[in-house]
Formats: structure tokens, C-alpha cells, sequence
């Protein structure tokens, strides 16, 4: 059996510069939608920024992620 970084098409991640692979954490998180959310997916929301010009399909997108 081949290990993964001798195959061509696989790159060997202890070489890569351009992007950033962050650990694994040492607990598990939890990440739940509650009542108290907005319903407007956009507002307070820190992913959105609100000083560019987005398109329908982007906005589409963007609240479908969020929803």
C-alpha cells in the first residue's frame, strides 16, 4: 500500500506554505441555533460585511450557511 504523499495528485502537507492548517483541538466544541438568535442571518453577524456590495446569489448562499 502506497503512502498518501508518495501519489502524485496528493501534495505533502508538511511542505505547504499557502494556507494555514490549524490543530486539532484537545476538546470537542458545540455550536447550537437558539431562540434568541436574530432572524435576519446578516445582523450582527461577524462574517457579513455590510459595507460591500453582495449579490443575490451570494446572499442566497450566505443565509442558506447560516440557516
Amino acid at each position: 500500500m502506497k503512502k498518501h504523499q508518495n501519489q502524485k495528485n496528493q501534495p505533502n502537507f508538511n511542505e505547504l506554505n499557502d494556507r494555514f492548517i490549524g490543530e486539532t483541538p484537545d476538546q470537542p466544541s458545540l455550536s447550537m441555533r437558539t431562540d434568541l438568535d436574530p432572524k435576519d442571518v446578516t445582523k450582527d453577524n461577524p462574517y457579513f460585511d455590510e459595507t460591500k456590495e453582495h449579490t443575490q446569489e451570494e446572499m442566497e448562499k450566505f443565509k442558506k450557511f447560516f440557516q
